[in-house]
């Protein structure tokens, strides 16, 4: 067990002791994927994008249910009750009996053709529509892992920093006592560790906010997670002169856009449909009927018997009040509107693409900055410990050398995972993220100290 100082609040407890249950290797192994196969089987815009795939096979079922053919059972019976006004006349009863089998087989429908070209386009949207949906839930995880991985380190800082600050508060309380140090340098200590406890309050807070997000998504708190982070052996790579090659990745791999796409073809081929509607249609049409009565009002004998026919229905629209010129003009504008949709996306998506890739950048730069940054920090603050041992420093030259130490851990903890959070916001947007990212995510997480997640993750603080 770690020492009182270092203890992790009750949230990394409860998730610890999930882990001591199943052993290192069951918690740790494939975290990120699994979690991944629990997010995308409950997220409901998959569900929903799924659904909509499994509509649209049966509507392109039905449209091409139109050029088969069509058989229909009939059947009736009719009693009836006839009296003529003459005097002396009885009344008479008759019954009519008849059943009659219809067939109807298309020959040519124009429009319909066009019908099935438009239903496997918008299966090809719909599709679209869920490798989109699946993106999309991708980087939603990615974004809340490390959402929550930031907020553990941030809270792991903190108390680290609880721990130093109440040492110097020991420290000039005892200096103080000894007449070495004058009583606003114990003030100062005092308020500072005051503010400290007030962080690390906001800190725990923000874990458990941010845990909860994420069991949102999973369904569950994921086990194992808290307990590794990013060292910055591997940052993404990426070169400044590649955007181009990331904006052709979009144009020929996003979900987005081929979705956009699909809504132009299935937005033309409405428009031939609306121009068919002058076409003339053909069908084959056949029948059998077997028919019997009593008798009628013009006949008192029986009949029995059976009528086939075989024929070719021709129709040929002639007038329709307009109906057809304004289907053809309303298809057109909802055409134009689809294109229109498609140049946004285009141009949406172009600047979301430059905007990751840059966000990328600058992550990684910042993080390689505040390593060296670290570096800086920490010889400022043992310079200070010392200079305050010697007599030549103050708490508060102490307590502000350690708070930018911290500052800048908590910094470079940030920057690691906003520098792979925008990386993968990068390949999202250009079609490239799947489930071999999460693979590769979960290989560079390795186990971090419980007190310091930074320090202890730091290349140089390794060599």
């Amino acid at each position: 067990m770690l020492p009182r100082p270092f203890d992790i609040r009750p949230l990394a407890v409860a998730l610890g002791a999930a882990l001591a249950l199943v052993g290192p290797q069951g918690a740790h192994a494939q975290a990120l994927p699994k979690m991944l196969e629990s997010a995308l089987a409950i997220d409901p815009a998959v569900a929903s994008a799924q659904a909509q795939v499994q509509a649209q096979h049966k509507r392109l079922k039905q449209a091409r249910a139109f050029f088969g053919p069509t058989v229909a059972a009939t059947g009736g019976y009719t009693a009836s009750n006839y009296r003529e006004e003459i005097p002396g006349t009885s009344e008479r009863h008759f019954a009519t009996r008849q059943v009659a089998i219809q067939v109807n087989q298309p020959l040519f429908r124009s429009a319909q053709w066009l019908g099935i070209d438009a239903a496997q386009t918008q299966l090809e949207q719909a599709e679209a529509a869920v490798v989109q949906a699946r993106v999309e839930a991708m980087q939603r995880l990615i974004e809340a892992s490390f959402d929550a991985l930031k907020a553990r380190d941030a809270m792991r800082l903190i108390q680290t920093q609880r721990v130093l600050t109440e040492e110097q508060l020991a420290s000039a309380q005892r200096k103080f006592q000894l007449g070495a140090v004058p009583i606003p340098d114990v003030r100062e200590a005092e308020a500072r560790v005051d503010l400290v406890a007030a962080q690390l309050n906001s800190a725990e807070q923000e874990l458990e906010l941010r845990m909860q997000v994420l069991a949102e998504l999973v369904g569950t708190k994921p086990a194992g997670l808290l307990t590794r982070g990013f060292t910055g052996e591997r940052l993404p790579v990426v070169f400044a002169s590649s955007i181009l090659t990331w904006l052709a990745s979009a144009n020929t791999q996003s979900a987005q856009l081929r979705q956009a796409e699909r809504a132009v073809a299935v937005a033309e081929l409405e428009v031939q449909r609306a121009r068919h509607g002058h076409m003339p249609t053909v069908d084959l049409t056949g029948s059998y009927q077997k028919y019997a009565d009593t008798g009628t009002v013009t006949t008192l004998n029986p009949r029995k018997g059976d009528i086939g026919q075989l024929g070719v229905n021709v129709n040929v629209p002639l007038f329709a009040s307009g109906a057809t010129e304004a289907r053809v003009e309303e298809v057109r504008a909802l055409k134009a509107k689809a294109e229109a949709d498609l140049a946004n996306v285009r141009r949406n998506l172009s600047l979301q693409v430059r905007q990751a890739f840059s966000q990328t950048l600058a992550a990684v730069g910042q993080a390689k900055g505040l390593e060296a940054a670290l570096r800086s920090a920490e010889v400022a603050y043992q310079a200070n410990k010392r200079g305050y041992e010697l007599g030549a420093k103050v708490t508060a030259d102490v307590l502000d050398s350690q708070s930018r130490l911290f500052e800048v851990k908590r910094d470079l903890s940030r920057a690691r995972y906003d520098a792979w959070n925008a990386f993968s916001r990068l390949k999202a947007v250009s079609g490239r993220l799947d489930e071999l990212d999460f693979k590769e995510l979960e290989d560079l997480l390795v186990e971090v100290s419980a007190d310091d997640p930074v320090r202890a993750a730091t290349p140089a603080a390794r060599s």
